[in-house]
């Protein structure tokens, strides 16, 4: 470490690909983080932190690059931040991804045996351009008020005209909505102003949009600005307000109004007809969530089986599950996504479903301890995965089957390796819901182990 300072250069061979895209090589037995390397790359590597374990470099210069190295299509690409693998051609992308599942489940879930274990290449994103929301902060500029996005790990404002993964109507109404701002001469709160974020959902296939505007506080200029929005932009067909909580973390506060429009919007997902609020979590890829749901939904689902769906957000997929099995039982921390599950399922007339605005680890064991048992458990956890009272509840209440669908494949692997001596994982497929970003979104299939099964109350 003696010999190792911020701000030395070294030649570095990048050996693999990190959990966040970034190249690592190993010097002196430390790994050695490099954003916008690539494996098998030569490269000059100057040091920019040293840190006991490992040291964090960028790119200084080339002496063997990559000939999966492409040019980045957004010219906001080094500067932004929000993907970080356009650099790296959508092949070697989707390789890298399955890799990196891979990686963790070698370290996180000892117990799989991953030579016996089906983990399928990865499905690519139909569309480059799949982000069908954008949730982007204004700032005063010397030209005026602006959106964009602020520089990764810092508070540098990067102005975006356009970002080319969001869909062309997302970005459309952007510009629209802003240049009415600019008109009616609207500014942030760091300049007296009200405006904070600006959220623009925008469905392709209904062509149906909604604007909300987070803000500070309400005031009736909104008012005229949302009304010229609405009537000015034939998708957007209602416009919101939030106050944002002070000291909050989340972009929408507890206040959500309607300005002007309709209180939802709609859309379809495999024939099930869905309406969203402004505080609605939709998949932002939605033809790619559609494939991953189809998979599931084409396995074997009969009509005597019973269903829990945790973390179930809107009830989208366990809706879906509804028109198959006997009864589903949907739970959902957030309050305002089971009131909007419960308008869907009334909207496509199914009965067999029954919500819960609770946690999982609360009401999986209370539903067990009322003399429900399931057949299929599904599961959408948050990145930080699986609470531990969630896992214990899982491996007592012995379902045929789960499906877990995950956005992190190391909480993935943890959660793995704590199930998997009751459950034998079947089949595990990475697919490309975040596409030139390095997220992988995981669906994996797991059965009770045989011998195990006893018979369900029904």
């Amino acid at each position: 470490m003696a010999n190792i300072i911020k701000g030395s250069v070294i030649v570095l061979d990048i050996k693999t690909t990190g959990i966040n895209g970034e190249g690592i090589g190993y010097y002196n037995k430390l790994a050695v983080f490099v954003k916008g390397a690539i494996q098998k790359e030569r490269i000059y590597a100057k040091i920019e932190e040293v840190h006991d374990k490992y040291l964090v470099a960028s790119i200084d210069s080339f002496i063997e690059k990559s000939n999966r190295r492409v040019e980045p299509f957004c010219k906001y690409y080094e500067s932004c931040g929000a993907c970080n693998m356009q650099h790296i051609k959508m092949n070697e992308q989707l390789k890298i991804k399955r890799q990196v599942l891979i990686n963790s489940l070698k370290r996180y879930t000892p117990k799989l045996d991953l030579s016996k274990t089906t983990i399928e290449l990865t499905e690519p994103s139909p569309e480059i351009a799949y982000r069908n929301k954008s949730q982007m902060p204004f700032r005063d500029t010397n030209f005026g008020l602006a959106l964009g996005l602020y520089q990764e790990n810092t508070n540098k404002f990067i102005y975006i005209d356009e970002c080319p993964i969001q869909t062309p109507l997302v970005n459309k109404i952007n510009k629209k909505v802003l240049s009415v701002l600019l008109k009616y001469k609207q500014t942030t709160t760091k300049n007296g102003g009200i405006l904070k974020y600006l959220c623009v959902r925008a469905l392709e296939e209904s062509k149906e949009a909604q604007v909300t505007f987070i803000v500070s506080e309400y005031k009736d200029i909104l008012k005229t600005i949302s009304e010229e929005i609405y009537n000015s932009i034939d998708e957007v067909k209602s416009v919101a307000y939030s106050i944002q909580d002070k000291g909050s973390v989340s972009i929408f506060g507890n206040i959500t109004e309607i300005i002007v429009g309709r209180n939802y919007i709609h859309d379809n997902c495999l024939g099930l007809k869905i309406s969203l609020s402004p505080k609605s979590f939709y998949q932002l890829n939605k033809k790619s969530s559609e494939n991953a749901f189809r998979r599931v939904l084409e396995d074997e689902i009969s009509s005597d089986d019973i269903v829990f769906d945790g973390y179930s957000g809107i009830g989208v997929l366990g809706l879906l599950f509804a028109t198959k099995a006997k009864h589903v039982y949907s739970v959902d921390i957030n309050s305002d996504s089971i009131k909007n599950a419960r308008i869907i399922a009334r909207e496509n007339d199914i009965s067999n479903i029954t919500f819960y605005s609770d946690r999982i680890e609360n009401r999986f064991p209370r539903l067990i301890e009322e003399g429900i048992h399931p057949d299929i458990v599904i599961l959408d956890p948050p990145r930080s995965g699986l609470d531990p009272k969630v896992i214990d509840a899982l491996n007592k209440i012995n379902a045929k089957k789960i499906y877990y669908i995950s956005c992190n494949s190391s909480t993935l692997a943890k959660n793995l390796n704590d199930l998997i001596d009751k459950y034998e994982v079947k089949n595990i497929r990475p697919y490309d819901f975040f596409t030139e970003t390095a997220h992988v979104e995981t669906v994996v299939q797991l059965f009770w182990r045989t011998g195990q099964l006893i018979e369900n109350k029904k």
